[in-house]
């Protein structure tokens, strides 16, 4: 226990109950105490105090650098903590390195028996006073061992810069003596002492079937990591751990970097009920200067974790959590064309379809050059469903359209026209209900053989997922026909097989049963022909003639046909078996833009 009145060999620095006071040889007990704890020697990089001699000397040496006051000495203290009505006790150490140029660079340990208490935030903070206005210091520098996470967080809460890492810049330890690899970050002396960037906290966040929670540097967490396969090596590989047990230890303890510079959090998506780990989740891109507010999600999933709903659930966390706790307004997401389960996860979690990005998905140096597809979600779930500012209905005569540059909402334009609105396909569970109501209806399946059977909203999804990416790549345009005001789907329209060649198009419908005989379907036609046929100036497709093949005894089909305005051009015999086996003649109707369009659906 060190006396009331602090040795006169140098400064005292006082503050919320710590003070800085040159060492005595009352510290020497603590100083060896401090010498040979485990992770005092484990993280600094100085030569430890083993016992009382070395004490006594590394006493006497601090002594004479306050006495000698040289530019070059360091300046070392003894931390001490008040021990109540006893007065104060040693709890540490605290020093800085003048180079002689300006700068500083600090050290700093704390005795177990005092960790966890602020001690070292405290005493630092001390010192740094001292260094910028007694030795007029204009900057300080702060290095560790990465991994060592409690000096990172005190140079944080001093608001030392975002750490960079450095290979080799620290000293071995142990039997290994190799240089290993360490952070440094800077204070400047005209910069505050509080953190100059968030430190996020990692959640656990519990869903229905999965649960996000930090990574452990466990065994579980470790063996669960060696068993990533191919499949998502082939999407995601630069960004997995490497298939080896060093690298899977190295990936496991590098987890916490994003969270501790404030840039991005990321989770192992975990069973609910055993724990086992199913994959990754993160939210990252935290901090761009020009997104601010905006983040991006990733993921991966391990082969234990696929075919059971983990990434859209595991997504729906950890969507809320940015827009709640985080405070983000704006969510990226970034998928190779190829991969539709990615695809097929992000819309069922409410993200849309923005933009293809030309051959920017290029894994190596020479690999191959694949299309990326970017999806958003947005915190404000009104501006999300928003149509975009476009041309006023007048363009398309009576039926007006949605959408800059007739590209609209997910590549797929709005077209309205007597009180229906025909729209993209959403991809959520209403929506594939009604999908799986008419495509199981006899008649539906009368005349689409090709459907599959049985026909689930699994299959729905499929096919909503596979619109978008056609739409995207200018293959084919598909439109949910629903019921201004309500939204409901009445049925389908498409516009299939788009070459920009010949100008032409095949037009494909089928109604909901119950939207049969209001001629809706023959509507919703008419408003895609004139989209099609409109100039693309005038925000259409530009094309000279579509198309449409239909089985001789679907006289329904051929009704719309001609009501809206489409000739018989010819049959082609037994060219159709439909469902139940039957063989018949395809009649074949078209139309080309220079037809007389009706001037009213004349048969409804």
């Amino acid at each position: 226990m060190a006396e009331d009145a602090a040795s006169t060999a140098g400064p005292v620095r006082d503050g919320d109950g710590v003070r800085l006071v040159p060492p005595g040889p009352e510290h020497v007990r603590m100083l060896v105490g401090l010498g040979q704890d485990e992770l005092a020697r484990r993280w600094g990089d100085a030569v430890p105090v083993r016992d009382e001699t070395q004490a006594r000397a590394a006493v006497a040496v601090a002594s004479q650098g306050w006495a000698e006051q040289r530019p070059w000495t360091p300046r070392r203290w003894v931390v001490e903590t008040r021990a109540g009505d006893d007065g104060w006790q040693g709890a540490g150490t605290v020093e800085y390195r003048p180079d002689g140029h300006g700068g500083v660079e600090v050290g700093f340990a704390v005795h177990p028996e005092h960790r966890g208490h602020g001690v070292a935030t405290t005493a630092l903070g001390l010192a740094l006073g001292y260094a910028f206005e007694q030795d007029g210091a204009a900057l300080a520098r702060w290095r560790a061992e990465v991994g060592n996470w409690a000096s990172r967080r005190v140079a944080w809460r001093l608001g030392f810069s975002v750490p960079q890492r450095v290979r080799g810049l620290m000293p071995g330890w142990g039997e290994d003596t190799g240089p290993r690899d360490g952070w440094i970050a800077t204070l400047a002396r005209e910069e505050p002492r509080r953190p100059a960037y968030p430190w996020l906290r990692t959640p656990v966040l519990r869903g229905e079937r999965v649960v996000l929670r930090p990574w452990r540097e466990d065994a579980d967490d470790a063996a669960a990591l060696l068993s990533v396969d191919d499949l998502a090596r082939s999407f995601v590989g630069p960004v997995l751990p490497p298939a080896t047990q060093e690298g899977v230890a190295s990936w496991l303890a590098a987890q916490r970097e994003g969270a501790a510079g404030g840039t991005g959090l990321r989770w192992c998506i975990a069973d609910a009920e055993d724990d086992a780990a199913l994959g990754l989740m993160s939210v990252f891109g935290l901090r761009s200067p020009f997104e601010m507010g905006c983040g991006t999600v990733g993921y991966w999933l391990l082969p234990s974790g696929r075919g059971r709903g983990a990434v859209t659930e595991a997504l729906t966390l950890a969507s809320r959590y940015a827009f709640g706790e985080l405070g983000l307004h704006r969510l990226a997401a970034d998928a190779d064309v190829r991969n539709a389960a990615s695809h097929r996860a992000l819309l069922r979690a409410g993200f849309r379809w923005v933009a293809t990005e030309a051959q920017a998905c290029v894994y190596t140096q020479d690999g191959e050059r694949e299309d990326n597809v970017r999806f958003e979600l947005l915190a404000d779930a009104e501006v999300q469903q928003a149509p975009r500012p476009g041309p006023p209905a007048s363009v398309l005569g009576s039926a007006g359209v949605d959408g800059t540059d007739g590209t609209g909402d997910r590549g797929i334009p709005t077209l309205r026209t007597d009180g229906l609105v025909l729209r993209p396909w959403r991809s959520d569970p209403g929506e594939a209900d009604r999908m799986v109501e008419a495509a199981t209806d006899p008649v539906t399946r009368q005349y689409l053989p090709e459907l599959p059977d049985p026909y689930t909203s699994a299959e729905a999804l499929g096919f909503i997922d596979r619109a978008l990416l056609a739409a995207r790549r200018g293959e084919q345009l598909t439109w949910c026909v629903a019921e201004e005001g309500s939204d409901v789907p009445l049925g389908n329209v498409s516009l299939s097989g788009l070459d920009r060649g010949t100008r032409t198009a095949e037009v494909g419908y089928w109604a909901h049963p119950q939207a049969r005989g209001r001629g809706v379907v023959t509507s919703a036609v008419a408003a895609v022909l004139r989209h099609a046929f409109a100039a693309e100036e005038s925000y259409g497709l530009g094309l000279r003639r579509v198309f449409l093949r239909a089985a001789a005894s679907n006289v329904a089909s051929q009704r719309v046909a001609r009501a809206v305005g489409m000739r018989e051009v010819g049959r082609d015999r037994l060219a159709e078996m439909l469902r139940d086996g039957t063989v018949e003649d395809m009649v074949r109707f078209d139309r080309l833009a220079e037809d007389a369009e009706p001037s009213a659906p004349t048969d409804r």
